[in-house]
């Protein structure tokens, strides 16, 4: 038997270290963006884009894929992520396998339904805005809500069209004439972001003026962000290069040189960041990946003499589920990292493990961008969702200069981004060199943010190379790298037909 003190031990620590506290779920709201009343004055569209803004970062108290949610089951789809509990969650496990069933919740609750709810309530703010007749709303405020709503619906379509394919092209809030829409092409949708984000860009401020200097409302640069991300996937090398360019030169953002200073809210970095809503719902004064990512109780913050204890096997099982996050980085990124590298020290942490089956004396690391991880409801938040930054767009720029065929310039951006991780100047210096460098800069410098690792397997058409080569991915198919239509889409509208291998 344990020693009850032990069992007892880690359970102080927590209380003591993090103060705990049970999380109060709230029923959904009842209430929608719609009557004219709401676009009267100046305050009420605020408040309308604001609940927009707050609704991205919360929900309804639960994960979505514009709050951690992307992050973590295209983390698990890609070679990135791993969860805990195996097979034991059939849900997550059919992402780590890359064989979800269509009647897995996942696709639709965090994906398809939130982005078509952030959509409506997009369009539903440009219609009012447009219908509004009130003299209180200037010509200012009119074009500048009308641009953040479309950055906001491009946004949610970019991720749609990534996860699903082919996806309904919503443009308005009329039921009867979305209720039998059929599947748009997803050039169709890119074309529609662009327009989307090309007015943003043109409409919006150049400074955070609106927010007192916080990062929590997209301006000109988070469209030009999104707009350079938008064109590489589309392989405009020309336009990516520029808008990155255009963003990389706005004179308001720089890379921190320590990495800890990254993801603390307002960052120097951040182009766009959510605030957090430290009230009661979920997840309090922390971000998702926060809970998710990192354990209740990191072994190397516990006290060195007790952690010999901790290793003994029955104390470790004991304890796993303090110890070991919900998700933690798969093998194959843990070790994509070059030695002395500062983004493993600081963005990520290790759990040694006891000699016996399962662990077998491997070590687990885990992401530790966002520190904080234990909820508490109106607790001091330290960090807000970082949802654009600075990084991506050197990465970015480099890209699109190698696949012209600047390589000099291509090998700039990758430094710069390697000198800030502490690592030498790139030594490629050929075209498929350089963009073998970049996906390597990207695969260590955004891991567990977003998504990036499974979209750029799928955009550069590397995921069937390097996803079936994994075991537990086996048999592999490439029509797993889009997700199943969710089941009740489809009967409620007949018009939108599955994907394929489902």
């Amino acid at each position: 038997m344990i020693q009850p003190y032990k069992l007892l031990l880690l359970a102080c620590l927590i209380t003591f270290s993090y103060g705990c506290k049970k999380l109060i779920e709230i029923n959904p709201p009842t209430k929608t963006i719609g009557t004219e009343k709401v676009f009267e004055s100046p305050e009420m569209v605020d408040a309308a884009l604001a609940g927009l803004y707050s609704q991205l970062i919360t929900g309804t108290g639960t994960m979505t894929f514009s709050n951690g949610g992307f992050t973590i089951y295209s983390g698990m789809s890609a070679d990135e992520l791993v969860n805990k509990n195996s097979t034991n969650d059939a849900e997550d496990y059919q992402f780590l396998a890359n064989k979800i069933n269509i009647n897995n919740g996942v696709p639709g609750n965090s994906i398809w339904i939130p982005a078509y709810q952030f959509i409506y309530k997009a369009n539903a703010i440009i219609e009012g805005i447009n219908n509004s007749r009130s003299p209180n709303l200037t010509d200012s405020l009119r074009t500048q809500v009308i641009a953040e709503a479309k950055f906001v619906r491009a946004f949610c379509y970019f991720y749609l069209v990534n996860a699903f394919g082919d996806v309904p092209l919503v443009l308005t809030t009329d039921y009867t004439k979305t209720a039998s829409m059929e599947r748009t092409p997803a050039a169709g949708v890119y074309t529609q972001m662009i327009s989307d984000l090309e007015e943003a860009q043109a409409k919006l401020g150049t400074d955070y003026a609106i927010t007192n200097g916080q990062r929590i409302r997209p301006n000109k640069w988070a469209a030009a962000a999104l707009l350079a991300r938008v064109h590489l996937f589309l392989k405009h090398w020309d336009e990516a290069e520029k808008n990155a360019t255009a963003v990389i030169n706005a004179g308001l953002f720089t890379l921190p040189a320590e990495p800890d200073s990254v993801f603390v809210k307002n960052s120097q970095e951040a182009i766009w960041q959510l605030m957090l809503n430290a009230s009661n719902i979920q997840p309090g004064n922390v971000t998702w990946e926060g809970k998710n990512l990192v354990p209740l109780a990191r072994f190397t913050a516990l006290d060195p003499a007790y952690q010999p204890i901790f290793l003994e096997p029955d104390v470790f099982a004991a304890n796993a589920a303090f110890l070991i996050p919900p998700y933690y980085l798969s093998a194959q990124q843990a070790s994509a990292f070059e030695a002395g590298d500062h983004r493993k020290a600081k963005w990520t942490d290790s759990l040694p493990t006891p000699a016996i089956a399962p662990y077998n004396g491997i070590p687990l690391y885990f992401a530790f961008k966002y520190k904080e991880q234990s909820s508490q409801p109106n607790g001091p938040i330290t960090q807000y969702y970082t949802v654009l930054r600075l990084a991506e767009q050197y990465l970015i720029r480099a890209e699109a200069r190698a696949q012209l065929n600047n390589n000099a310039a291509a090998a700039d951006d990758i430094n710069i981004i390697r000198g800030r991780a502490g690592l030498a100047h790139t030594t490629a210096n050929t075209r498929e060199a350089l963009l073998d460098a970049v996906a390597q800069e990207r695969r260590v410098e955004l891991f567990a943010e977003w998504g990036h690792r499974w979209l750029d397997l799928k955009r550069t058409q590397k995921a069937d190379k390097v996803l079936s080569r994994i075991s537990y991915k086996q048999p592999w198919q490439s029509t797993e790298l889009l997700y199943p239509i969710p089941v009740k889409e489809m009967s409620d509208n007949p018009h939108i037909i599955q994907n394929p291998g489902y």
